[in-house]
């Protein structure tokens, strides 16, 4: 099943809320997020002569990505209450369609994972009595 969140992506003066995969094998030095094309586009961030291009090693294999030069705050979102937010690099995947989380997002962002089979989580404020459940995944073909 996995761990989908709710988040409000920001950038260049652009809004949008989406889910996203909580993908704790998504490793990157800094937070980060990977979106699909279809979310650049709508964001106005793709097409771009600014991106920059780069191979990634996936879990698909080797891909050309794009850097996009400014970062986005990413908030994490529980209904329409706003429980934190992180300063995140922006990475355009060609070939995913929902958003993901890397691994230092998800700790910027305070998402405790209690089970991703279940897709349970918490977060970091939260008491322990509190279970969140998985958000409904949000593909962008």
């Amino acid at each position: 099943m996995g761990i989908r969140v709710r988040i409000r992506i920001n950038i260049k003066g652009k809004s949008i809320d989406t889910s996203a995969l909580v993908s704790s094998g998504f490793e990157a030095p800094e937070p980060t997020i990977c979106i699909p094309t279809s979310l650049a586009r709508t964001l106005g961030l793709w097409p771009s002569q600014r991106l920059v291009a780069e191979e990634a090693m996936t879990a698909g294999g080797e891909v050309t990505v794009h850097e996009v030069p400014e970062r986005a705050i990413v908030q994490l979102l529980a209904n329409s209450e706003v429980l934190s937010e992180a300063r995140c690099l922006v990475i355009v995947n060609p070939i995913i369609d929902e958003v993901l989380l890397s691994d230092m997002a998800i700790d910027e962002l305070g998402i405790v994972p209690i089970s991703f089979g279940k897709g349970l989580w918490r977060h970091k404020t939260d008491n322990v009595s509190i279970v969140r459940r998985s958000a409904e995944p949000e593909y962008w073909p």
